[in-house]
């Protein structure tokens, strides 16, 4: 099995959040590859194909998924990825009116005919003002060691009945 964890980063915190992700999928059983990368960074998305299990993230930003990771899933539309697998993660305040990220890039995911692996994840960040404005975000303590747990249970069903 090959994975490949996917983020956006505003402020760094879903980048951080997403390689704790990978430190945990890299300790699951019958995982052999895993990629870990901004999605910045994607210059074909064709090659995605090439992996079983898609984790993707972002951060919330008004209530919904960033633009630019908005952008990334538009682009994934034109690619065959049914029967892969998917998981939707992302970081946002501690409100009921915060919204997710996640709840909008799994139901991409599953549009696309992704099978959802493990139910969507969000890790808690608080904002940092500067004379009213946000200028930038800090992790809850303790996501990113509670992600690399997510990691460790973000798998298919394959790989659980060999572990």
């Amino acid at each position: 099995m090959k994975a490949i964890i996917l983020y956006d980063s505003r402020f760094g915190n879903t980048e951080k959040i997403a390689k704790s992700l990978e430190i945990g999928l890299k300790a699951t059983a019958g995982i052999q590859i895993v990629v870990c990368t901004n999605t910045n960074d994607i210059t074909c998305a064709d090659s995605l194909k090439e992996y079983d299990i898609l984790c993707i993230g972002a951060p919330t930003e008004n209530m919904t998924a960033s633009k630019s990771i908005k952008e990334f899933l538009a682009k994934l539309k034109d690619i065959d990825l049914s029967g892969k697998y998917g998981f939707a993660f992302d970081t946002k305040l501690d409100s009921r009116f915060s919204g997710s990220a996640a709840k909008y890039i799994e139901k991409e995911l599953v549009n696309q005919g992704l099978r959802i692996i493990a139910p969507r994840q969000s890790a808690i960040v608080f904002s940092i003002k500067e004379r009213g404005a946000i200028v930038g975000a800090r992790l809850k303590e303790g996501e990113e060691k509670r992600f690399e747990e997510v990691g460790r249970l973000v798998r298919t069903p394959t790989v659980q009945t060999a572990a």
